[in-house]
């Protein structure tokens, strides 16, 4: 894995260098075409010069990567640049750049990993596995309406309160130029971690910029160029411009920004037909993500009316629907759009669209109406007097707004769990977390498990659930364990340049220490990888379980000589160590294991720096603490029990204010 420059300029250069030492990928100055078109491996391509955009091979070659980053300049956007667009014929995003102090080296680094990061892409170009997590149950965006997004940075705590995106509304910035847009994206993108909805409202949509179809789309295609989540496209313009921008997006931004399809109808009323004319106009025949329809309302009937229109229009129930109407009498709509609402704060200048009210405002009614009852969770577990998981559930619910409760119910029984929550208790229990030594106890008090519980043979988390038709709570168990181990260390492999397979192809290799239920989750998040598993316990039934169970193999010896054995002669070593036992055993590896730096975790998280992660280090190994872990399987269990996105930078600080972050 690299940065590759061509031709670069001296500050160019700089930037490329910066992102390295960010990402942790060298940096391969190629010095002509030739060059370039000979680099064995091509993650990405930040800036290049015109002599090889001018080649034949190595335009065709540059239009052919997925990550080419072009540096820009104001004066690029000139309107007789024409090298600025045969750039952009070979680049598939652009990043501002110009002297210091107007454009900080760190925003362009932070711009460029943010692109990087959304270019691993979100599913095939048909399926989006998280967007009924990110657009999902009781999800705001607040509707940013500062001229310059300098002014809202010491506000960013307050505002991102309760909101899940951000809203960028480019037709309210005071400087419209690309390259000021460009900088306004970078600007908001450095200091916050919501994702960015990137909007051009038109005046005839209730919005300020001109009604010049050309010069909307144009700045459409610049937020795709800037790599922004969320891209709003208006309905009420030609298809044929909006097929172009539509076609382009499907093309090559797939996997970085979905598409929004919007329409407002304002100051008059709307028939039923043309309202679902509407709608399916906003669905652009499939080829957006979700779908925006905002009507104006003249009753509070027309409040409800435009949900039922909105169930009546026969869009896919796998699109998320928003469907409000503007103005006072409207505001119920929007207590009513269960996702992805469109919010104000009383910090912004002023409000984006008659009839916004705040999160917390919609979140109050929600609850005094019995939309979102309150509910209780808890850890179940001996002992647990010590755990995060109180501080972490409880900071996600309140910053999210949500009227739960998150407590430790320590106990050795786990009948317990069955008598506390039964009778008048039943309604309000929402799910728990499960841990030692409760794993497998709790399996029979359960209605149904999840496939990874099938696999595995463990609980972690158990979800209440009410069956459609009957409305009966059913208790059901999940395991995301795996996946808390799974993540970060699919993280550490890609910043160390390493896949999943060696340079010949062959399946990296994982060893998972222990014989427990957590070694059972380790061993089935490392097949899942499709990583070979090799598997060492002091007792070795237990190890020969935990194999048997994976197709796995079972080390009797941690020695060079076993681990080839084990791996039928494959050189290189362990890629990757799973640690399962407590942590007073004080296991260490044999100094020869770690010579190929594999990645090394440690699933206990107290205390952070173990007796296995401290030689990791000393030996300048990538990490990961049990923390993480901790971390992520809480992330999974909350978005099983709200079925929305975690806020995971505040369940991050929240455990971390507890357990000390290893750097």
């Amino acid at each position: 894995m690299a940065i590759y420059l061509v031709g670069a300029t001296n500050q160019r250069i700089a930037v490329a260098e910066a992102v390295s030492k960010a990402v942790g990928w060298p940096v391969v100055k190629a010095t002509s075409t030739a060059a370039l078109l000979s680099s064995p491996s091509i993650p990405a391509i930040v800036d290049v010069d015109d002599s090889t955009i001018a080649d034949a091979k190595g335009a065709e070659f540059l239009e052919a990567q997925p990550l080419v980053i072009q540096l820009v300049e104001m004066e690029d956007f000139a309107d007789n640049d024409e090298k600025h667009k045969s750039r952009q014929a070979v680049s598939r995003f652009d990043v501002a750049v110009g002297s210091e102090p107007d454009v900080p080296l760190a925003q362009i680094v932070q711009s460029i990993r943010h692109i990087t990061r959304l270019s691993d892409g979100f599913g095939d170009g048909t399926i989006d596995a998280n967007l009924n997590l990110d657009l999902g149950a009781n999800t705001f965006f607040l509707s940013l309406t500062f001229p310059d997004m300098r002014e809202c940075l010491p506000l960013l705590p307050g505002l991102e309160r309760g909101v899940d995106a951000l809203e960028l509304r480019v037709d309210l910035l005071q400087d419209r130029t690309p390259w000021s847009i460009l900088r306004q994206v970078a600007i908001l993108k450095s200091a916050t971690q919501l994702p960015i909805i990137y909007t051009v409202r038109s005046k005839d949509q209730c919005g300020a910029f001109p009604n010049d179809a050309e010069a909307i789309f144009k700045l459409l295609g610049l937020g795709l160029r800037a790599g922004v989540e969320v891209l709003d496209v208006e309905a009420c313009w030609d298809r044929k411009i909006r097929s172009h921008l539509l076609d382009a997006a499907w093309r090559s931004y797939r996997g970085t920004t979905r598409l929004l399809g919007s329409y407002h109808v304002v100051g008059r009323s709307t028939t039923d037909q043309e309202a679902l004319r509407i709608f399916q106009e906003c669905f652009h025949d499939g080829r957006v993500d979700a779908v925006k329809v905002v009507l104006t309302a003249n009753s509070m009937r027309d409040a409800y009316h435009v949900h039922e229109l909105a169930a009546a229009a026969g869009l896919p129930a796998s699109v998320p629907v928003v469907a409000l109407c503007l103005g006072e009498v409207g505001k119920l709509s929007r207590v009513l759009n269960s996702r992805y609402t469109p919010v104000t704060n009383k910090l912004l200048p002023y409000v984006a669209a008659p009839g916004q009210l705040t999160a917390g405002e919609i979140m109050n009614f929600r609850r005094d109406l019995g939309m979102v009852p309150s509910a209780s969770f808890c850890l179940l577990g001996h002992p647990i007097s010590k755990s995060p998981s109180p501080a972490m559930h409880n900071a996600a619910f309140q910053h999210c707004l949500l009227p739960h409760t998150y407590s430790l119910f320590e106990t050795e029984d786990v009948l317990d769990l069955k008598a506390k929550y039964s009778d008048q208790n039943a309604q309000s229990f929402g799910g728990c977390s499960v841990t030692i030594p409760h794993k497998q106890a709790v399996i029979p008090l359960l209605h149904r498990v999840s496939p990874s519980v099938d696999a595995i043979g463990a609980v972690n988390t158990v979800v209440v659930e009410r069956e459609a038709g009957t409305g009966q709570l059913r208790w059901v168990g999940h395991n995301t364990d795996w996946k808390g181990i799974v993540k970060p260390i699919v993280q550490r492999l890609r910043e160390t340049g390493r896949g999943v397979t060696d340079a010949e192809g062959r399946p990296r290799v994982a060893l998972v220490v222990g014989g427990g239920g957590t070694a059972l989750a380790a061993a089935y998040g490392m097949t899942s990888l499709g990583l070979r598993l090799l598997v060492f316990n002091r007792t070795p039934s237990k190890a020969q379980d935990v194999a048997a169970r994976f197709g796995g193999t079972v080390v009797h010896a941690l020695t060079p000589e076993s681990i080839l054995e084990a791996t039928g002669g494959q050189q290189g070593g362990i890629d990757v160590v799973v640690s399962t036992i407590p942590s007073t055993a004080g296991f260490l590896l044999p100094p020869t294991l770690l010579r190929a730096q594999p990645v090394v975790m440690d699933v206990a998280y107290r205390p952070a720096e173990t007796a296995l992660l401290a030689q990791a280090r000393e030996a300048g190994c990538p990490f990961v603490q049990g923390a993480e872990m901790l971390i992520a399987q809480g992330v999974e269990q909350f978005q099983l029990w709200t079925k929305r996105r975690a806020p995971e930078a505040v369940m991050r600080a929240a455990v971390y204010a507890t357990v000390e972050e290893l750097k």
